[in-house]
């Protein structure tokens, strides 16, 4: 009898540890699944260039512009996006984005390339959000199928075009 008291008295407290749980997973929030995105990329702005002898130069680049997307990421479809970076002829560049949509939702971006040139491959993590992009996670890649510069009195303009952007996120339920 003693026995069968305990097998009770350990099926209940089963069962009810069993119905709690999903509960506390829901409360969590863990994340949702993965989406994709693609789309294309139009950039403008300028660069410093230092030299570094007669076969080496870095420079600092600021581009601005608009990323339209075939499909939404956190609601918004097209941005505008800010960018600031340093490319090495050498060693790649490396930049920090931020893209806007017109209801202020911004996501946050690093980019990793080759040189700041047409034909170049970039990729990049998302990094963070706000809005209805807060907590999103992911990456994307891209190659830069144009790229244009003009110099004058030491300044240097910069365009390109990415006709082929794409990548993957994952916002939190």
């Amino acid at each position: 009898m003693v026995k069968r008291s305990y097998l009770l008295l350990f099926f209940l407290l089963f069962a009810n540890v069993s119905l709690v749980a999903p509960i506390s997973f829901i409360e969590h929030g863990y994340a949702a699944e993965p989406q994709s995105f693609h789309g294309t990329w139009v950039a403008n702005g300028s660069k410093e260039v230092l030299s570094m002898g007669e076969k080496r130069q870095v420079a600092i680049f600021r581009l601005t512009g608009h990323v339209n997307l075939k499909n939404d990421i956190g609601k918004v479809n097209d941005y505008w996006a800010e960018c600031i970076g340093l490319a090495d002829s050498e060693a790649g560049s490396n930049a920090r984005c931020v893209w806007r949509g017109l209801n202020d939702q911004e996501i946050y971006l690093t980019l990793q390339g080759e040189k700041l040139a047409e034909g170049s491959s970039v990729t990049g993590t998302i990094v963070g959000g706000t809005g209805s992009a807060s907590g999103i996670t992911g990456s994307l890649q891209f190659t830069w199928s144009s790229m244009s510069t003009q110099s004058a009195n030491n300044a240097t303009a910069v365009g390109g075009y990415a006709k082929e952007l794409t990548g993957s996120y994952q916002l939190p339920e």
